[in-house]
């Protein structure tokens, strides 16, 4: 744990390289400046829960990969709706490298200014909670806390405006001087915690059962006319507490019970947010490379080593989901196709084993083609088969016809992206949208020719099951 006082972080920013960073910008038309330097030990996610203070907060882990970022504020904005959604991002992200001054004290990918945010699943966004989130938004927070790999680091950012140098070396020992307070705070803040459950209620009906098996068996007529050969749907579960649900309790359930996921939480006002462990990956950026995968084809996980291994081999020679997963890899190849070279992904899927389902898996690799972006990249993967369709456009057309459901961001890319090439995104899946004390819950299976109603109908039943915990695993006193 890196311990050292506010004096000794104050005295390390009397190095020479911050020295003549400072010097720097007196003599520049930036017009933000970006300060990440080393900072105490603390969970990003402790630290905002201890901060709260009802302003837009990110946060994004994935205990596997030892990677934890919470932030705060809104500097700048990212925004865009419609079909160029995609193009409209990158264009301004190109913009944004001419008009930020950063400087980093520790040589690291993710050291610097990163946008956070992601997309919904339609071009448009139409909900009323939904339409806070946007169609696209990514946001440049005023604060962020990052711990990777032994690291913590915080990044500062700030409107340059007038500011003259000395203003910006004042506000920086400022803030600074508060994350290692916080620290210290963090270090002795006891809370009392109750045994029992929250209450939770179920708003659904005795017709959404039925509503779904109708809507599989129209999926399956569309299919034998030949519309498409499998499409993705999915069915919400509406919840109710007792009292207003705080979505960095379910994030700290989440990522301890889910430590093989990507855990997000993505809260643009006071009441209200997006929360989720996702198990797929959409693609990871770095050193011009693009990493994804295919995630298709459910089954559960065995009460017993023999039982677990078992239902694996059943998943593995089940025509049923080989097929679904043929779909994912086949559209993933053909996206990747036209923006990247050198596609590799191995012959046969694997399995990839979490809490409590195993999925059909094949990692996916290639190299990016020169001049192309990340959000090039994003538009052309988005919707994989895993939550869309194939072919993609085909499948995609019927998906709200038949659900008659608000995505939202569900099912959608969220994670974040700097201004060198690098980002990581998710697939926004097992996942809940908040609004103070109602929790909407997500989840959707892939309908192909064999599909049987009962059994895509027990497998959202499973896909439910971590947000369920979560909330169940709120006390009270937290809610």
């Amino acid at each position: 744990m890196d311990d050292r006082t506010p004096t000794q972080f104050i005295e390390s920013l009397e190095s020479s390289a911050f020295t003549s960073f400072l010097t720097s910008l007196n003599d520049n038309n930036a017009a933000y400046v970006s300060i990440t330097l080393p900072v105490a030990c603390i969970d990003p996610l402790a630290a905002l829960e201890l901060i709260d203070d009802g302003e837009e907060s990110f946060y994004w882990s994935h205990p596997k990969n030892e990677i934890s970022i919470a932030a705060g504020g809104n500097l700048i904005e990212l925004r865009s709706t419609g079909k160029g959604r995609f193009h409209d991002i990158a264009a301004q992200t190109a913009h944004l490298k001419n008009v930020i001054q950063a400087y980093t004290a520790i040589e690291h990918v993710m050291a610097g200014p990163l946008f956070l945010g992601g997309y919904s699943f339609s071009d448009h966004n139409i909900g009323k909670l939904w339409k806070r989130f946007g169609a696209a938004r990514f946001v440049l927070p005023e604060w962020m806390l990052l711990e990777i790999e032994g690291y913590h680091l915080l990044t500062l950012s700030f409107k340059k405006k007038n500011l003259t140098a000395d203003v910006i070396y004042q506000e920086v020992i400022s803030k600074i001087t508060r994350f290692l307070n916080l620290a210290g705070e963090l270090n002795s803040t006891r809370r009392e915690q109750k045994e029992s459950p929250s209450a939770l209620c179920a708003l659904q009906t005795d017709a959404d059962k039925a509503r779904w098996y109708e809507n599989i068996e129209t999926a399956k007529s569309l299919i034998r006319k030949g519309k498409f050969e499998k499409i993705v749907l999915a069915r919400s579960l509406d919840l109710q507490s007792e009292s207003e649900i705080r979505p960095t309790l379910l994030s700290h359930h989440l990522r301890n019970t889910y430590p093989d996921c990507y855990n997000f939480l993505i809260r643009p006002d006071r009441h209200t947010s997006f929360v989720g462990a996702t198990p797929e990956r959409l693609a990871s950026f770095k050193d011009g490379m693009v990493q994804t995968e295919g995630l298709a084809g459910t089954i559960s996980r065995g009460k017993s080593a023999l039982e677990d291994a078992t239902l694996g081999r059943e998943l593995l020679k089940s025509n049923k989901n080989l097929e679904e997963h043929k779909f994912v890899v086949r559209s993933i190849q053909d996206s990747l196709s036209v923006l990247s070279e050198h596609i590799e992904h191995p012959e046969q899927p694997g399995i990839k084993k979490f809490q409590n389902v195993q999925h059909l898996f094949t990692p996916i690799r290639a190299k990016i083609k020169k001049g192309v972006q990340i959000h090039d990249l994003i538009r052309k993967l988005h919707p994989t088969p895993a939550v869309g369709g194939y072919p993609k456009k085909e499948s995609f057309r019927y998906i709200h016809e038949i659900e008659q459901l608000d995505r939202g961001w569900y099912a959608a890319p969220v994670g974040w992206f700097n201004l060198q090439g690098y980002g990581e995104f998710a697939v926004a899946i097992r996942s809940a949208l908040l609004h103070k004390n109602k929790a909407r819950l997500f989840a959707g299976c892939g309908i192909v020719k064999d599909s049987e109603p009962a059994t895509e109908w027990n497998e959202t039943l499973l896909k439910f099951r971590p947000l369920l915990g979560a909330l169940n695993s709120i006390k009270p006193d937290h809610v």
